[in-house]
């Protein structure tokens, strides 16, 4: 689809009349919306809107890693996804999927133009935000959280004004933006009104969506789910409100935060200010008529609504009798924390022992390892063994948010502190996560002005929102992680010092996958969950296949063995997996474990290979230091440049230019 010069001309001529003239956009209900992304995408980003080139794809690498950071919502939200592209496909639709940042993560479209849509910029990775493509369905959708129907000329650059994009946001429970379900054409009628039965599909499955992954994040408490008409609520839930032991509400889903928490003048903080009736009274009806409608009648205005007491998910299983499952002195539950994580492993086992003694204690905990070796699941263990495990667990990836947002992330803002702010400002992850669990992935890519502000978070005891006046206390437990060497960033200047001792008073480092006693019990473990989730229980693994696994290098760990699985037990026809069955390029190259001997040679080789050769110029100081490091780093990861360029915080390019610069050579390359 390409744009002719005219055409691209006569657009750019109207976003100039619109921008800086004050032209009517457009005559329609979102024209004051679209107006205003449009002045943004020239003013504030400063899009070219006569750039006529496909959108931007993030590497394969980093959409792993998008996708990582919301796998949990994924698997929810699949089924919405194939619902609403099962109603569309008739009609040659694109159904995506993307995260908070723009970046698509799942994908459907129609064989018969598959080629076409992937080769206008629909696929995998795409990044749609406003900052990067200007006024387009996700994007804008994103920056106001409200639906939105972007047709043809309404989007901003020319490249995309032959679509129409449908977006509609999908909300968590804090009110923060998880992911934008859109579906887009690449050919539709002039007018926009041709789009409004699809723009209404689109919000209806957005909204299924969310209410579903809201069940699931409130699935330890007890959920009402509330309606006007008790023979549909097992089918059709009009409201979702959770509430603990105590009746006090600890969320709910959009409508019900909305409509029924939000009471003329106050906030319905427990069950007895919203209905005619206490918690307790709630659970003895539950308890008397199980499985039946419940009718309740709202405090302010007498209105009749019914609902169904839903137990927590901890209370439907059985107690267990086993000794893990025993408190130890400090009062940390390990069934309830570490029980569903494989610790055969003896340093592994270590580690639980450590941390089931420091969980209640005021110490921050540092978690190191490899990229996949489960830092985040072991963060959460922590959390879920110590007394605040009914807190909040709110994690934070430091490398995965611009620079520019990180702040606004981590600390919050008030109402108007910047433009393009919510009206209502926004609590950040340190006040979400008051009196529980903040978990801080990547600490070592967290910017160094950002670090001074959490240093002096760490030692008040208080968070400043940007744009506010007051600080607002809090109790704060941190959980880092990283994958980097934080002494050596230390020493570059790259990492505070002092907020460095502030964070690492309990160190604990995870071994790699690949040199775990208990890889077998790992693998077995995560081919139970896989093939569960898929419903496929009877799928097992075929002894060469097993072996096969083990002997692997597993350069991604954890993380890698799921997805490698998942991929395997999706695409097997019998009960019986083989290495046909997993990804192709699993059981090649280099990423295959060399035997421990081999290992142990290459790392005593290393520091021969360190040595500058002779016929070179002489090196400064510094460059031979980086040149000692580079090699420990490439001898450590098998000399895998990505993960190698990542440990050391270097792109790519950079890397390979300083390998050249430095005259660093694989070995495999150095005889020829």
């Amino acid at each position: 689809m390409i744009r002719r010069q005219g055409e691209i001309a006569r657009h750019v001529e109207r976003v100039v009349e619109v921008v800086e003239r004050g032209v009517c956009l457009q005559r329609n209900p979102g024209q004051d919306r679209l107006t205003r992304s449009w002045q943004r995408s020239l003013s504030k980003y400063q899009v070219d809107p006569s750039l006529a080139t496909t959108p931007q794809v993030v590497t394969a690498m980093e959409l792993r890693e998008h996708r990582d950071r919301m796998d949990a919502f994924m698997r929810i939200a699949r089924e919405g996804l194939d619902r609403l592209h099962q109603q569309l496909r008739p009609s040659s639709y694109c159904v995506l999927l993307t995260d908070a940042t723009g970046v698509t993560v799942d994908f459907r479209t129609v064989p018969e133009q598959d080629k076409e849509f992937r080769a206008q910029g629909f696929r995998n990775g795409t990044r749609w935000s406003e900052m990067e493509e200007g006024t387009c369905g996700v994007g804008t959708s994103l920056v106001d959280g409200q639906p939105i129907l972007v047709h043809r000329g309404e989007h901003f650059r020319s490249h995309n004004i032959g679509f129409t994009c449908s977006s509609a946001p999908i909300l968590g429970i804090d009110d923060q933006p998880l992911a934008v379900l859109d579906a887009s054409a690449l050919y539709s009628p002039e007018g926009r009104d041709s789009q409004m039965l699809v723009f209404q599909m689109v919000i209806e499955k957005a909204r299924l969506i969310e209410d579903a992954f809201a069940f699931h994040s409130l699935r330890q408490h007890w959920i009402l789910q509330l309606g006007c008409t008790p023979e549909l609520l097992n089918v059709q839930t009009d409201y979702l409100l959770a509430f603990d032991d105590a009746g006090l509400f600890v969320g709910g889903n959009r409508k019900a935060r909305k409509e029924l928490m939000q009471r003329p003048g106050r906030t319905a903080q427990c069950v007895s200010d919203l209905f005619e009736c206490s918690a307790t009274d709630l659970l003895a009806a539950a308890h008397a008529r199980p499985g039946q409608a419940i009718p309740l009648r709202l405090l302010d205005s007498g209105e009749r609504i019914f609902a169904l007491l839903r137990v927590p998910d901890a209370r439907r299983q059985a107690p267990t009798t086993q000794s893990s499952g025993v408190s130890d002195t400090n009062g940390c539950n390990e069934a309830r924390g570490f029980g569903h994580l494989a610790t055969e492993d003896a340093r592994v086992r270590t580690n639980v022992d450590r941390a089931l003694k420091v969980a209640n204690r005021d110490i921050p905990i540092m978690l190191m390892g490899e990229t996949g070796t489960g830092k985040e699941a072991f963060a959460k263990a922590i959390h879920d063994c110590s007394s605040r495990y009914k807190q909040p667990f709110v994690a934070l990836n430091c490398a995965a948010i611009p620079e520019s947002l990180i702040e606004s992330e981590l600390f919050g803002y008030r109402d108007g502190a910047f433009t393009g702010a919510r009206s209502k400002g926004a609590r950040g992850k340190i006040i979400q996560s008051d009196g529980g669990t903040l978990f801080l992935d990547e600490i070592g890519d967290m910017p160094l002005v950002l670090q001074s502000r959490l240093l002096r978070v760490l030692a008040e005891g208080e968070v400043l929102p940007l744009g506010a006046e007051e600080p607002i206390p809090v109790k704060l437990h941190i959980v880092c992680a990283t994958h980097q060497n934080l002494p050596t960033l230390v020493e570059e200047g790259r990492f505070r010092e002092d907020l460095y001792y502030r964070l690492n008073g309990a160190v604990f480092i995870l071994p790699p996958l690949r040199e775990r006693d208990d890889i077998g019990v790992v693998i077995d473990r995560v081919l139970v969950e896989e093939a569960r989730a898929m419903g496929r229980e009877a799928i097992r693994l075929a002894p060469e296949t097993r072996d096969a696994l083990l002997r692997h290098g597993w350069p991604g760990n954890i993380r890698q063995l799921r997805y490698a699985m998942r991929y395997a037990c999706a695409i097997c026809e019998s009960n019986l997996l083989h290495t046909a069955h997993f990804p192709p390029d699993l059981f090649i190259g280099p990423r295959i474990a060399a035997p421990r001997a081999l290992r142990e040679e290459v790392s005593r080789a290393a520091p021969v290979l360190a040595a500058p050769e002779p016929d070179l110029p002489p090196l400064k100081e510094k460059d031979l230091v980086l040149r000692r490091r580079m090699l420990e780093v490439l001898c450590r990861n098998q000399w895998q440049v990505t993960v190698s360029a990542k440990e050391l915080g270097l792109s790519r390019a950079t890397f390979y230019r300083k390998l050249s610069r430095l005259n660093i050579v694989a070995p495999n390359r150095r005889e020829g």
